[in-house]
């Protein structure tokens, strides 16, 4: 993944670098599928803004924008709103490829087994229905 980290307006000290570039790191860990991430950073008199834009395979964009007096209260803000995005993604792609079909239930949670029922049950259980008709 290339991260690219760009000012404007300012200029942008190896302190914010490093730090920009860890909280990205941090996102690779939640979405290991992104080629390119930009980071611009832009001071204005009375704001900073941070803004994260990741490009995610099959052409996709999230972008995370934040403002705040503090730039590294920018880059905190931006990286928080471009994680639940990314997970949001995330979740979209594998709900989409684990659709139920008709006559093939999901697996049961935490991969458990389903118990069979042995032919003794089934003869117990049909007995059972049997006497209960029969009242």
């Amino acid at each position: 993944m290339r991260i690219q980290i760009t000012g404007r307006h300012v200029g942008v000290t190896d302190a914010m670098k490093d730090y920009a570039r860890d909280k990205v790191e941090k996102l690779e860990r939640i979405y290991g599928r992104m080629t390119k991430v930009d980071v611009t950073l832009d001071a204005h008199p009375d704001r900073k803004v941070a803004e994260i834009v990741a490009h995610a395979n099959r052409g996709v964009q999230l972008v995370g924008r934040a403002e705040s007096p503090d730039m590294y209260a920018a880059v905190d803000l931006a990286e928080e709103k471009l994680a639940r995005q990314l997970l949001r993604h995330k979740e979209r792609l594998t709900d989409h490829h684990r659709e139920e079909l008709p006559g093939h239930p999901r697996p049961a949670a935490g991969g458990a087994q389903a118990t069979e029922e042995t032919y003794e049950d089934v003869i117990d259980r049909l007995a059972e229905d049997g006497e209960s008709k029969g009242k």
